[in-house]
C-alpha cells in the first residue's frame, strides 16, 4: 500500500480509499520495484515509446482496431484464452502517461496492476471503484502484456479517435 500511496494518483488519496479498494490494491497493485525488475523488460521488447504515440515492435500477428475501453468482456475472454494457449500465467496493465522509458519515471502517478489469468471479469473490472475507473472509463491509455511477452496491446481510449494496437506471437 505504501507504493500506491506514494504514487499520488489524483482522486485516490489515503483517506478516499474504501475497504474494497484497499483489498483490490493489496491483491493486484504492481509496485514500482516489480514493474522495473520484471515487466519493464517485456514492455521494452514489445512496445516502442516515442514522442508522437507508442507503437508495437514487429510481431508475427499485429492488428490496429477501433478502441473505446481497455477491454470489453468478450475481448478480455479472448485475451485470456489466447494468453493461456501461448503459455502465459499472468498479465500486467500499465497506464501510459508519457513515460519515455520503463525504468526512469518523472512521475509515479499512474495505474499499474498485475493479474493472474484466472481472474474473473467481474473481479477485475467492477469489484471496487478503482477497478471501475480503470476498466470502464474511456479516459486513459494503457499497455497490457502477458508474463511471457507473447501477447499484448496498447489502448488509447483518450485519443480523438480511440484505438488499440494488438499483437500476439507464436514464437
Amino acid at each position: 500500500m505504501i507504493d500506491f500511496q506514494s504514487s499520488g494518483i489524483v482522486g485516490y488519496g489515503e483517506g478516499s480509499l474504501d475497504e474494497l479498494d484497499i483489498c483490490y490494491l493489496e491483491k493486484y497493485w504492481l509496485n514500482l520495484e516489480g514493474l522495473v525488475s520484471y515487466w519493464a523488460g517485456l514492455l521494452n521488447q514489445a512496445f516502442i515509446i516515442n514522442r508522437d504515440s507508442p507503437g508495437v515492435r514487429c510481431q508475427s500477428n499485429m492488428e490496429c482496431r477501433p478502441g473505446g475501453v481497455l477491454f470489453t468482456e468478450e475481448e478480455f475472454l479472448d485475451f485470456k484464452r489466447l494468453s493461456i494457449d501461448l503459455g502465459a500465467k499472468s498479465f500486467a496493465v500499465i497506464e501510459y502517461i508519457g513515460q519515455s522509458e520503463w525504468v526512469d519515471f518523472s512521475s509515479l502517478s499512474f495505474f499499474r496492476f498485475a493479474y493472474p489469468l484466472d481472474v474473473s471479469w467481474s473481479e477485475m473490472t467492477s469489484s471496487c471503484p478503482i477497478a471501475d475507473d480503470v476498466f470502464m472509463r474511456p479516459i486513459r491509455a494503457f499497455f497490457v502484456i502477458s508474463d511471457n511477452g507473447r501477447i499484448g496491446k496498447y489502448v488509447d481510449s483518450d485519443a480523438l479517435h480511440p484505438y488499440e494496437l494488438f499483437f500476439s506471437s507464436n514464437s
